[in-house]
C-alpha cells in the first residue's frame, strides 16, 4: 500500500471512526484529545508508554512518583481502551520491553495509532456532574509519525517556492553529495516534454533515495515530502513527484499532458490527501504534544543542528500561518495547548535542564512562543529516567556526573556530559563545544514497577501544562 494510498484510508476510514468516536461524549464525561508526534528518534514510542502506565497507576503511587496527576485524592479507577476505529496503541507490549530482564527500549510504533486513558472520580469542581455523584475524564492519545507533521509547511507553499526551498536545501554542502543522481537526472528533465511515467518514476524513486539517505546516514530530519521518507512504506511510482523550480503555476503553468503538468497534479492531489487528514486530526484535537532531540543533534555537530532548527521553524511557521482563521486551510484555531518537549533529559545532569530548555526556546524563536504565550510550553523530559546524578570530586571541585550504562555496554560507568549552550552556538563557537553525550541502556525495573509509574523527568509537568 502507498503512503498516498494509506492516507487516503486513513482519511476515508480510520479517522472516519475516530471522527465519530470524538464527536459521542455521553453526558457527564469530559474528554481531552491529545495529539503525540516527534521527530526523528525523539522517543515518541517511550513517552507513550510511560505517560498511558503513569496515567493508569499514579492514583495509588507515592505522590512524588507522579506529583501532578490530577483529582489524585478523588481517583476511584483507571483503565487503558482502544478507542474506536483507531489501532490500538500496544501500551502492555511496549512496557513489557521495559520491564523485561534484561530491559529493552521498546520497539517504534509506525503509522496512526491511539489508546484512550478513561479515568473514573468523583465530582470535583468545574466537573461537578448534575446526574451523578462520579465523573468521567478520558484522554484520548493520538500516536502519528513525526515525518507527518513535515509536511505541514508545504500547506502554506506553492510547488514552485516549495522546489526552491528543496533544491537549495539538496545543494548545500552537507546533502549535496547524496543528491547527486537525482539533481543529474532532474535538470536534464524538460518540464515542457511530453508526460512520461516511467522517467516520472525513475526521477521520483531518486529522489526517495536521496530523502531516505538524508535521514539513515546523516540524521537530517527536515525531509519532505515525509510520507516519501519512510522506509517501511511501499511507495506507487504513479504516486511520486519531485521539485522541479522551473514549474510555474497558474496560467503561465504547463500545458496538459506534459511532464511539468503531472508533477502540479501529483503535488496538489498529495496536498488534499495531507490537508484531509490534518483536518480531520486538528479539527477535534485541542492538544498536541511535539517532542524534539536537541541532544542527539547538538552531538552530530553544526549541520545535524541546522537542519533539526529548520525543520523546527517550519513546523512552527506553519502552525501560527494555519492558525489565522482568514487562511481557512484547516481548523487549527482549536489548538489549546502546544507542548514542546527536549526529551532525554536524564542524558545531561539537572543542572543542564534550564539550558536545554533555553536552547529550545531560541531554536523555535521569540516571535513564535510569545505570539502564542498562552498556548505553547516548553519543557525537558525524560519519559523513562535511565541515570541519577551525582557529584564527584574533580580538581578539588564538587562537579555533577551522571550514572547509568551506557548503549552497548553492561557496566555501570560516571559521565560527566559537559555544559549544553543555552543559546544557539554561533559558527565558530561549534569547535569549542566540548560535548560528552551519550545515550543509555533502559535502567533495570523489574515487576515492581508493573504497579507504579516509571521513573522520569517532568512527565507530570507534561500533563499539568496540557489540562491547566
Amino acid at each position: 500500500m502507498t503512503p498516498l494510498s494509506r492516507l487516503k484510508n486513513a482519511a476515508d476510514s480510520t479517522l472516519e471512526g475516530l471522527a465519530a468516536a470524538f464527536d459521542a461524549s455521553p453526558l457527564g464525561q469530559r474528554r481531552h484529545r491529545i495529539a503525540v508526534t516527534g521527530l526523528q528518534r525523539s522517543g515518541k514510542t517511550v513517552f507513550i508508554t510511560a505517560f498511558a502506565h503513569a496515567l493508569r497507576t499514579a492514583a495509588q503511587a507515592p505522590m512524588a512518583a507522579f506529583p501532578f496527576f490530577p483529582w489524585r485524592e478523588h481517583v476511584r479507577d483507571v483503565e487503558l481502551l482502544a478507542i474506536p476505529g483507531v489501532p490500538r496503541f500496544p501500551v502492555e507490549e511496549r512496557l513489557d520491553q521495559l520491564l523485561a530482564e534484561p530491559p529493552a527500549w521498546p520497539a517504534p510504533t509506525t503509522g496512526l495509532s491511539g489508546l484512550r486513558v478513561r479515568i473514573r472520580h468523583g465530582d470535583v469542581g468545574l466537573l461537578r456532574s448534575a446526574l451523578s455523584s462520579t465523573a468521567t475524564t478520558d484522554l484520548d492519545l493520538i500516536d502519528y509519525p513525526g515525518e507527518w507533521l513535515l509536511d505541514l509547511p508545504m500547506l502554506t507553499q506553492s510547488f514552485r517556492d516549495w522546489s526552491r526551498q528543496m533544491e537549495e536545501l539538496a545543494n548545500s554542502a552537507g546533502r549535496h553529495d547524496l543528491a547527486a543522481p537525482w539533481l543529474a537526472a532532474v535538470r536534464a528533465l524538460d518540464p515542457a516534454a511530453p508526460e512520461n511515467p516511467a522517467e516520472l518514476a525513475r526521477i521520483g524513486l531518486l529522489y526517495r533515495d536521496y530523502l531516505l539517505r538524508c535521514r539513515e546516514e546523516r540524521s537530517l530530519c527536515f525531509v519532505q515530502p515525509g510520507r516519501f521518507a519512510l522506509a517501511d512504506e511501499t511507495v506507487d511510482p504513479a504516486a511520486l513527484f519531485f521539485p522541479l523550480s522551473t514549474v510555474r503555476s497558474g496560467v503561465r503553468g504547463p500545458r496538459s499532458g506534459t511532464m511539468g503538468a503531472a508533477l502540479l497534479r501529483r503535488h496538489a492531489a498529495y496536498l488534499k490527501q495531507v490537508r484531509q487528514f490534518y483536518g480531520e486530526v486538528f479539527g477535534r484535537m485541542g492538544k498536541q504534544v511535539l517532542l524534539v532531540d536537541l541532544l542527539s543533534a547538538l552531538q552530530q555537530g553544526r549541520d545535524a543542528f541546522a537542519d533539526l532548527g529548520l525543520a523546527i521553524r517550519s513546523i512552527s511557521d506553519a502552525f501560527d500561518d494555519l492558525r489565522n482563521p482568514l487562511l481557512r486551510l484547516l481548523p487549527l484555531a482549536r489548538v489549546d495547548r502546544l507542548a514542546l518537549a527536549a526529551t532525554k533529559a536524564d542524558h545531561v545532569t539537572a543542572d543542564q535542564h534550564a539550558n536545554l530548555v533555553n536552547l529550545l526556546r531560541d531554536l523555535i524563536g521569540e516571535p513564535f512562543l510569545q505570539a502564542t504565550a498562552r498556548q505553547s510550553g516548553l519543557l525537558a523530559v525524560a519519559s523513562v529516567r535511565a541515570t541519577t546524578d551525582l557529584k564527584l570530586k574533580v580538581n578539588g571541585l564538587a562537579t555533577p556526573f551522571l550514572r547509568g550504562i551506557p548503549a552497548g555496554r553492561a557496566e555501570v560507568l560516571d559521565i560527566q556530559p559537559g555544559v549544553i549552550p543555552g543559546t544557539i552556538p554561533a559558527a565558530d563557537q561549534w569547535a569549542e563545544q566540548g560535548f560528552n553525550i551519550r545515550r543509555f541502556e533502559p535502567p533495570r525495573l523489574g515487576p515492581a514497577f508493573r504497579d507504579r509509574p516509571l521513573p522520569h523527568v517532568n512527565l507530570d509537568k507534561v500533563l499539568q501544562f496540557l489540562l491547566a
